[in-house]
């Protein structure tokens, strides 16, 4: 046995995390995996898998659980216009290779409570709650060798940073860079509604904000609002009311608790691997939740960055290979859907563009439907015809 505690080091235990510890674990090395927190727990979220994450979580061994738990299907995104009768509603279109085509809600609480479980009994993966890590540990020569916790120094052949959006092990390398003044923010909260006819994630554009709804169990609606810092504030201050005032929610429906708040969500670290440490997850960059994509391409990424790390455990590449076979997957898995956030952003910020889009897409919706796969990473932009493209322009 070598000098190390574990092979891998993977700090945080989210979605990205937990998919790349059973994926080197069961590749045959040594993990473990530390979070501060304790399981389960609840924290900000989208709560929506798209169908791309949703695979993921099959090839996993995951899926069945999270079903079982009550995570319900999503078919479709209807977008409309808040306080106004214009609305589309477009199906995933079903991928390309097979498998699921559909999505899931995926309430937080129950899906890292699933996820610790599976950590816990997987051979090979030793899981430690209530570990806070500080820093990346470095020998003499400056090379990270491991992690530092509030307890202890633990050294590590690798360290997986999945430690989440303002990852603090990212920013104790010196890999965070600096955020925009005037990004983005947003509140989730639940709502005890009977969902079982509701089989989709509806968007409501509201000028400088929107609001988002998903049912995430057979009795808890996910009600969601993102917009500036300032914007977000002021609906916080009364978010039941607020609420109730944007959309049209059932007739008793109840608030479960006090919504939860993230952001700000513009993320662009300097680099996502590099002297023997990978980001996965929202640790690696992230834009926004509007298009719903994060978990989905935390687990894409948790998957690709496994093979690498594999193939440098087993000494198969060099460590600095494998630095760049991933950078160059994190830059292909990202490049389409960033040019979607924007769009999207774009049409939210601009409301006369986007009830002209919404409105022609109610009687041609393939557009719409050639979007949700390019965010599925199903086909690129090039998918998109000229017709299209004018549909979304609303001509």
């Amino acid at each position: 046995m070598s000098a190390e505690d574990a092979d891998v080091v993977v700090v945080g235990a989210g979605p990205s995390g937990v998919a790349s510890a059973l994926l080197l674990a069961r590749a045959g090395h040594r993990t473990l995996v530390l979070d501060r927190a304790r399981f389960p727990r609840d924290k900000a979220c989208g709560e929506g898998l798209m169908p791309s994450g949703v695979a993921v979580l099959r090839r996993l061994g995951l899926l069945d659980s999270l079903v079982a738990h009550g995570a319900p299907r999503l078919h479709s995104v209807t977008y409309r216009m808040v306080g106004q009768p214009v609305s589309t509603t477009a199906a995933f279109p079903p991928p390309p290779g097979g498998g699921p085509g559909w999505g899931l809600g995926v309430r937080r609480l129950r899906f890292d409570a699933v996820l610790a479980e599976a950590l816990r009994v997987e051979p090979g993966v030793t899981f430690a709650e209530g570990v806070r890590v500080i820093s990346p540990q470095r020998d003499a020569q400056g090379h990270v060798t491991g992690v530092i916790t509030e307890g202890s120094a633990i050294s590590a052949r690798f360290v997986v940073a999945a430690d989440g959006l303002h990852s603090p092990l990212r920013a104790a390398a010196g890999w965070t860079s600096p955020a925009p003044r005037d990004g983005r923010y947003g509140l989730a909260g639940h709502w005890r509604v009977d969902t079982r006819d509701i089989h989709g994630i509806t968007v409501g554009f509201a000028g400088d904000h929107e609001w988002y709804q998903a049912p995430v169990g057979p009795d808890e609606l996910l009600v969601s609002v993102l917009g500036g810092r300032h914007t977000i504030g002021a609906i916080a201050r009364d978010y039941a009311r607020s609420a109730r005032e944007a959309l049209p929610l059932p007739e008793g429906a109840d608030l479960l608790g006090r919504p939860l708040a993230a952001g700000l969500f513009h993320q662009r670290p300097r680099h996502v691997a590099g002297d023997r440490i990978f980001l996965v997850g929202d640790a690696a960059g992230y834009d926004d939740p509007t298009t719903g994509e994060g978990i989905a391409v935390g687990l894409l990424l948790a998957e690709r960055m496994a093979v690498h790390l594999d193939a440098a455990l087993s000494e198969r590449i060099s460590r600095s290979e494998a630095a760049a076979a991933y950078t160059r997957d994190h830059r292909r898995l990202w490049a389409d859907r960033r040019r979607l956030t924007r769009l999207a952003l774009l049409m939210a910020g601009h409301p006369r563009a986007s009830r002209r889009a919404i409105s022609r897409a109610a009687t041609r919706p393939a557009a719409l439907e050639v979007l949700l796969g390019v965010n599925c990473g199903y086909w690129g932009f090039g998918r998109l015809s000229a017709r299209d493209w004018l549909s979304l322009a609303g001509i």
